[in-house]
């Protein structure tokens, strides 16, 4: 099975909104109507006709996907206006749905969805909410990770066990989380245990030499933090040049260079204990790694 993610933003009437007509309907589809003479619409006619109707256009790529490359127990995510994020299940194959709310709203070529509402950002994968980024109606997203997450969120929100999940008990944390994940969890642990305060305008991805910046509230002093998830070593040699407390942090444990005063290495350790002792202030995301984990 695959995992999807579809913008649902069709060429709809004034005042309607595809996105929820999609959730409260339990649908998912796209538009590129047509004028048929049958229902229900075949695919063959449907296809003879868009032909000639939309010609070598970029409708084709989402309308296969829609029809061809999806699956029946495929999951999709999409998310609403408001940026709330929503995973559904591909319950039908696909048909033509010849309502007058699904033309209103250019959502005809469609399949059955069970969606259920996830939440915000804070309880989606980095690489789902990154997948919006690109225009196209709907993509693929070939992660792993991604891929188990999805099944277990599903499972969770359904209360079922209808997708079988390989056992991740026992493996360490740090290889089921994300870079992103593991940035976040540096934060958390600094400002829970050492009375820092992130800068959010300082999270800024062409920051080259450090992740973001923190300000003690205490003393008022400055820091920053790098990160390196999997296998990456950090030299404590390239941060030299920089003028205020650092706070390195390799999941590896993997630290090489001259110590400096100012320059402190996290043990991979601290923060792993630190994730299993403090799960009510992660992230939800990440307490479904923590607590498979277990």
């Amino acid at each position: 099975m695959n995992i999807w993610r579809i913008h649902l933003k069709a060429d709809s009437k004034a005042g309607i909104d595809q996105r929820q007509l999609c959730l409260d309907k339990g649908i998912v589809g796209v538009g590129w109507q047509i004028d048929y003479d049958t229902v229900p619409v075949s695919w063959e006619e449907y296809l003879e006709t868009a032909q000639g109707d939309y010609g070598n256009t970029s409708w084709w790529t989402a309308l296969n996907a829609m029809k061809n490359r999806m699956e029946v127990d495929d999951l999709i995510w999409t998310r609403d206006w408001h940026g709330n994020y929503f995973l559904g299940k591909i319950s039908s194959d696909w048909y033509y749905d010849t309502s007058d709310e699904c033309s209103q709203a250019d959502i005809v070529n469609v399949r059955k969805c069970d969606w259920k509402k996830i939440g915000t950002e804070e309880a989606v994968p980095g690489k789902v909410v990154s997948s919006f980024r690109p225009a196209r109606t709907v993509q693929c997203i070939d992660d792993e990770t991604v891929h188990t997450f999805s099944q277990v969120v599903y499972n969770q929100k359904s209360d079922t066990e209808f997708y079988e999940i390989e056992s991740v008990s026992g493996q360490d944390i740090f290889s089921l989380l994300s870079a992103d994940d593991c940035e976040d969890a540096l934060a958390i642990y600094l400002q829970a245990t050492q009375d820092y305060l992130v800068i959010p305008s300082s999270c800024k991805d062409t920051t080259m030499t450090y992740e973001f910046e923190l300000k003690n509230r205490i003393t008022g002093k400055t820091a920053v933090v790098q990160v390196k998830s999997g296998w990456t070593p950090l030299n404590i040699d390239d941060y030299a040049n920089l003028e205020t407390d650092i706070y390195l942090f390799a999941t590896s444990g993997q630290y090489f260079g001259k110590p400096k005063s100012n320059i402190k290495t996290i043990d991979p350790e601290v923060i792993r204990k630190f994730l299993f002792e403090q799960t009510n202030l992660l992230p939800k995301k990440m307490k479904v790694w923590v607590e498979l984990s277990r």
